[in-house]
C-alpha cells in the first residue's frame, strides 16, 4: 500500500481520537467498588493506539528514523524516561497493582500520543483542535439542557450517567426553594465540566485569530459564548476563576497589540459581563448559595477537601521517596482507615494535582512533572498561549481531575503538544 494510504489512515485515526476522546465510553474490565479503582478500556484508547501506531508506519515508510523523534527533543526524552521509571517503581509498590500499572500504561501511551501529535502536520492539528471543539459544544448543549430544564438522561453509548437532585451525592446548590442540579455535560462532575467549556472557550477566542473567514469567525464567536453559558451552570468556582484568568493574561498577549484586536476583546468583554450578570440576576439565590461558605453543603464540601488533602500530605510524609502508586490514593486510604467512616466510593484523592501528584508517585515522579510544567510554561509563552497554560495551571491547584481520570494524562500532554 502507498505512503498517502497510511497517511489518510493516520489521519483519519487522529480525528477518530478527537471525537471519542471528551466522552466517558468505556468496557469495564476489573469492576471496583470505587471509579478510582477500576481497570477500564476507553474508546478513545483504541483510536489513540492505531493512530500511533499507522504515524510511526508513515514516519518509517518516509525513511524518518523513530529515534530521531527522541534525540530532537532530548528535554521532554529525559523528563518523560524519568516520569515513566518513577512511576514504574512507584506501581510496584502499590497495594494495588493492577490499577497502577494500569495507570502507568495509560502514562506510556499518551507520551507517545504527545510525540506523534507534536509531529503531526499543522494543518491536521487544527483539525484535531476543531473536532474536540465540536464535541465539547454538543456537551455544553447537553449542561444547558441539564441545568435550565433540570432533566437529565443516561447513555452507556457516550459515557453519561443521569444525576437528579434529589439523589443523594449529586451535586446541588441548595436554597430555601429546594435543591438545584449544576451542570454536568458529558463529565463526572460538574467542576470537571466547566473545565472543559473554560477551556473550550479561551481555545475558541484563540482560533478567533487564526482564521480570515469571516463566516468562521462568527461561527467561533457562537462557540465562545454557548461554551461561556455552559461555564456558568456549573457553577463551579475554580473553573470560572481558571477562565478569568486565562481571559486577562490573553487579552495582555494578543489584545494590545492591534487595534482589530482591541475591538474584538472589547466586545467579547462587554457581551460576556452582559451574559454574566444577566445570569446572576436570574439565579441570584443559587449564585448567593454557592458564594456564601457557611451553607450546609459548603461546609461539607470544604471540610472534606481538607480532609483528603491532609491525608494526603500524611501519606506522602511517610512515603516521599515512591510515593503510595499511581491512582491508588483512595485505595491506600481505604485499605489504612482504622475509623472506616466512608463507604469505598466516598474516598476522593486530594483536590490538588501536585500534591496528589507527590503522593502516588513520590517526589521524584513530581519533580519530573514540575519540569515538564515548566517546559510547557517556555513553550506557551514562546508560541503566545499563556492564557492556556494560565488556566490550566489554576485549575491543578484546586482540583484532582487533570490527574486522576484514566484519560487525564491524553487531555494534559494533547494540550501541552498543541501550546
Amino acid at each position: 500500500m502507498s505512503l498517502k494510504f497510511w497517511q489518510k489512515l493516520s489521519f483519519i485515526f487522529l480525528m477518530a481520537t478527537a471525537c471519542f476522546l471528551p466522552w466517558q465510553t468505556k468496557l469495564i474490565w476489573l469492576a471496583a467498588p470505587s471509579n478510582y479503582w477500576e481497570v477500564s478500556f476507553f474508546v478513545a484508547l483504541f483510536a489513540i493506539v492505531l493512530f500511533i501506531i499507522n504515524f510511526c508506519l508513515v514516519k518509517y515508510l518516509s525513511h524518518f528514523k523513530l529515534i530521531d523523534i527522541f534525540l530532537q527533543n532530548r528535554a521532554f526524552s529525559l523528563i518523560f524516561l524519568g516520569l515513566l521509571f518513577s512511576g514504574f517503581v512507584s506501581a510496584g509498590v502499590s497495594l494495588n497493582p493492577a490499577a497502577s500499572f494500569y495507570r502507568w500504561f495509560l502514562f506510556l501511551l499518551a507520551i507517545l500520543f504527545f510525540y506523534c501529535l507534536f509531529y503531526a502536520p499543522i494543518k491536521w492539528r487544527r483539525y484535531f483542535i476543531g473536532i474536540i471543539l465540536i464535541v465539547l459544544l454538543a456537551q455544553a448543549i447537553i449542561g444547558l439542557t441539564q441545568f435550565f430544564g433540570q432533566i437529565t438522561f443516561s447513555s452507556s453509548y457516550l459515557g453519561i450517567a443521569s444525576h437528579w437532585a434529589g439523589d443523594l451525592g449529586a451535586a446541588v446548590i441548595e436554597t430555601s426553594d429546594g435543591r438545584w442540579l449544576r451542570a454536568y455535560g458529558a463529565s463526572d462532575h460538574p467542576n470537571i465540566f466547566g473545565a472543559f467549556m473554560a477551556l473550550g472557550a479561551l481555545f475558541s477566542i484563540y482560533f478567533i485569530f487564526y482564521v480570515d473567514i469571516k463566516k468562521l469567525r462568527a461561527i467561533l464567536l457562537g462557540f465562545y459564548f454557548l461554551f461561556f453559558a455552559a461555564l456558568l451552570t456549573s457553577f463551579s468556582r475554580a473553573a470560572l476563576l481558571a477562565f478569568i484568568f486565562g481571559f486577562v493574561v490573553l487579552i495582555f498577549e494578543r489584545g494590545l497589540l492591534k487595534s482589530y484586536f482591541r475591538r474584538t476583546f472589547l466586545a467579547l468583554t462587554f457581551f460576556s459581563i452582559l451574559i454574566a450578570c444577566l445570569f446572576a440576576w436570574q439565579y441570584r439565590d443559587l449564585l448567593l448559595s454557592r458564594t456564601q461558605l457557611d451553607g450546609r453543603l459548603e461546609v461539607i464540601s470544604l471540610s472534606e477537601r481538607r480532609e483528603f488533602n491532609a491525608r494526603a500530605w500524611r501519606n506522602f510524609s511517610k512515603h516521599p521517596f515512591y510515593g503510595v502508586g499511581l491512582g491508588a490514593s483512595t485505595f491506600f486510604d481505604y485499605q489504612n482507615d482504622v475509623a472506616a467512616p466512608f463507604q469505598a466510593w466516598q474516598y476522593q484523592p486530594a483536590h490538588n494535582y501536585w500534591l496528589l501528584a507527590a503522593t502516588e508517585g513520590g517526589f521524584i515522579f513530581a519533580g519530573f512533572i514540575f519540569l515538564l510544567w515548566l517546559m510547557i510554561y517556555k513553550k506557551s509563552r514562546r508560541h503566545k498561549v499563556f492564557g492556556i497554560f494560565v488556566a490550566l495551571l489554576f485549575l491543578s491547584l484546586f482540583d484532582h481531575w487533570l490527574f486522576s481520570l484514566p484519560l487525564s494524562v491524553f487531555w494534559l500532554l494533547s494540550l501541552f503538544a498543541l501550546m
